[in-house]
């Protein structure tokens, strides 16, 4: 087939070993039709994933609404498999690892990543709106942010990461109280207003490029609030972010949406970095115990910290479990 010409020639260290997922990514040389050829990156991907076929639409959505992405040179769904443009290697986890020499360069990053996330979060959904308007075939995408897909990222966290992962016993009275807690949180982001959000915005899933920040893995989009994003990004465990630097990149994201950079907002992000370390914390258990990939443990002690620090003052139970379960990693990592 098309997949099997591609890649034909192309050697094994040319396999791109990168992420939790099931995809596997080559780097190549396209021959575009154009004539000549140019560095591209091949995405295989399993049939059993089906928003792996989202990601070439999703792809030129955020094009043309002015989101850095690598441009899509080839999609053939048949064979489960696309061709995207070549951004390189630096993403901005690599930018993190520099130290302060390369500091500067960090903090242009992400600041470029927020300026496209606030284009994202308040032009996105009206560029929706316009493409159903006109009778356009809109960009496929996963069900939005619902009470159940909430409800979904919480029991992944307490199943992978409390229960089965660091194996602490609640009484039923605790589970109850944490459960109304984190129902709660859950209707409190769903009030707020929709935008489509990446949903995987961390450090790994940003290259820096020609300037630029461009997203990729971003087929999980969704309708949600844009401040699940922000808080991906600035409470990622994976970097080191000072108070500091948090606090300058809430109030530029604030700044470029514009809203206040008040304790409203401010609630916002922490209630949303809340919920999305939930998520992760579950997905490094899971990864590492049931995956066979024991480096995803490593970024578990960054993420309790983390929600230990968001959950502090506003969700009294999850703070309680999240004291607990660092606590009880810290001890097995000493």
């Amino acid at each position: 087939g098309k997949l099997s010409a591609l890649l034909a020639g192309v050697p094994d260290a040319a396999e791109i070993k990168k992420g939790g997922g099931t995809r596997r990514f080559f780097r190549l040389n396209f021959a575009k039709s154009c004539g000549g050829a140019v560095p591209a990156v091949v995405c295989v991907y399993a049939r059993d994933r089906e928003e792996n076929r989202y990601y070439a639409g999703i792809a030129r959505f955020l094009k043309a609404l002015g989101v850095p992405v690598p441009e899509i040179l080839a999609d053939v769904p048949d064979e489960n498999f696309l061709v995207m443009q070549d951004c390189g290697v630096t993403d901005l986890w690599t930018l993190a690892q520099r130290g302060a020499g390369g500091r500067e360069e960090f903090f242009r990053a992400y600041r470029s990543a927020l300026a496209s996330l606030a284009v994202l979060h308040t032009r996105g959904f009206a560029a929706l709106e316009k493409l159903a308007a006109a009778g356009t075939p809109l960009p496929m995408m996963r069900d939005g942010f619902n009470s159940a897909y909430y409800r979904w990222e919480r029991e992944y966290f307490l199943k992978n990461a409390l229960d089965e992962g660091l194996q602490i016993p609640l009484a039923p009275r605790e589970r109850a109280a944490l459960e109304s807690e984190l129902a709660a949180l859950a209707d409190t982001l769903l009030a707020l207003p929709p935008a489509p959000v990446h949903r995987d915005c961390q450090s790994q899933n940003i290259l820096w490029a020609d300037g630029a920040a461009r997203f990729i893995d971003f087929q999980g989009m969704r309708v949600g609030t844009g401040w699940y994003d922000v808080a991906s990004l600035i409470f990622d465990p994976y970097v080191e972010i000072s108070p500091a630097e948090r606090e300058a990149f809430f109030a530029f994201y604030c700044e470029k949406i514009g809203v206040p950079a008040d304790a409203e907002s401010r609630a916002n992000l922490r209630r949303a970095a809340a919920q999305r370390l939930m998520q992760a914390l579950g997905a490094y258990f899971f990864l590492s115990q049931k995956m066979g990939k024991p480096h995803f443990r490593a970024h578990a002690l960054p993420a309790l910290r983390n929600l230990c620090e968001v959950s502090a003052g506003t969700l009294p139970q999850l703070h309680a479990l999240a004291q607990k379960m660092l606590s009880a990693e810290e001890k097995l990592r000493a």
